[in-house]
């Protein structure tokens, strides 16, 4: 027994001390079998980003009340979240002073670009001066390239219109014009200062009352305004007609002439919507300008894409028109029938 564990202790005083001297490189190993020497792994090198950069660019909106305007303001937004971007965008109801206060709140918030729309530049001076020291494009939807803007998409289109109604009213010998102006919003004072300049060069006697409708409310407006227009200009006493700078003060007048059974005055307008439709097709409209608000929006925000990528170069656009009438109307739908959903 005592032979047994002495034997033991031996063994494992052995065992241990070439264990300790394998560890210490003291003992000489059995050669292994022969491998192919290691190589090292190259590194791995991560590819460089071919996404394209996202920004953020805040959009100052005109009036959701006004189909067309919120077409222009929506389309914008629509195509730049699909190229990557994210958007802010605040309805101002057509008020300068909140648009400006919108804008300095982008300025604020550090957005890489900024879009106006319908407004004039003159008129968001506070934006414009905010913009600039914080190193921020702005673009205009609306009005035609001025200096200080980083890109414009015009849609004033103010000699189509305008040619065919200063024929008419030359040719018919018109006495009497209503006009349904809106002089804060570019389109509309550019538009009527060529129809003002036409009349003074090619009609001078004919008698033009102005009027001024609000935004919001543009269409009850409007209409009240045709109404008293009417009562003070009856059948017979004069020939008639009524310029009205977009598509909705037109709905109001249409509405005026409709409730009174009035078919000697024609109507002279731009942007086409559902609503007009109706009008173009019996006459009561002579002639609208028909105007792709989806791709003027989409015309804008790729001008922003393009710039915020690296081609800084102020560019602007105008925006193609159509003069629509009874007798092409239809066809025009039958072509475009996506145009029915502006309004």
């Amino acid at each position: 027994m005592a032979f047994t564990q002495a034997r033991t202790r031996v063994v494992g005083l052995v065992a241990a001390s070439a264990i300790l001297l394998s560890a210490c490189g003291g003992a000489t190993a059995t050669p292994a079998a022969s491998a192919a020497p290691a190589t090292a792994a190259p590194a791995t090198v991560a590819p460089a980003s071919t996404a394209p950069k996202s920004f953020t660019v805040g959009i100052v909106a005109f009036d959701s009340t006004s189909p067309i305007d919120a077409i222009f303001a929506n389309s914008t937004k629509a195509k730049l979240e699909t190229l990557g971007n994210k958007t802010l965008m605040q309805d101002p109801k057509g008020d300068a002073g909140q648009a400006n206060t919108i804008c300095t709140q982008y300025v604020t918030a550090k957005v890489d670009a900024i879009i106006v729309t319908v407004f004039a530049q003159d008129q968001m001076a506070q934006c414009n001066a905010g913009a600039k020291d914080a190193n921020i494009p702005v673009f205009y939807l609306g009005t035609p390239l001025l200096d200080g803007m980083a890109g414009a998409v015009s849609f004033v289109s103010a000699k189509p219109v305008n040619d065919v109604f200063i024929k008419y009213v030359v040719d018919n010998k018109i006495t009497d014009i209503l006009a349904l102006d809106y002089s804060p919003g570019t389109p509309c004072r550019l538009r009527a200062e060529y129809r003002t300049q036409l009349l003074a060069a090619q009609a001078p006697s004919v008698k033009v009352s102005k009027h001024e409708f609000p935004i919001p409310g543009q269409v009850v407006d409007a209409q009240s305004a045709t109404a008293a227009w009417l009562a003070a200009h009856p059948v017979e006493a004069g020939k008639y007609a009524i310029w009205a700078c977009f598509a909705d003060p037109t709905s109001g007048a249409g509405a005026a002439l409709n409730q009174v059974g009035r078919t000697d005055v024609s109507i002279f307008t731009w942007d086409f919507n559902k609503t007009i439709m109706p009008a173009i097709q019996s006459g009561q409209i002579a002639a609208d300008a028909y105007l792709n608000a989806t791709e003027v929006g989409n015309t804008g925000a790729q001008m922003v894409q393009d710039y915020l990528n690296g081609d800084t170069t102020p560019k602007g656009v105008d925006a193609p028109t159509l003069i629509l009438d009874k007798t092409n109307v239809d066809q025009f739908v039958k072509d475009h029938p996506e145009a029915l959903g502006n309004g």
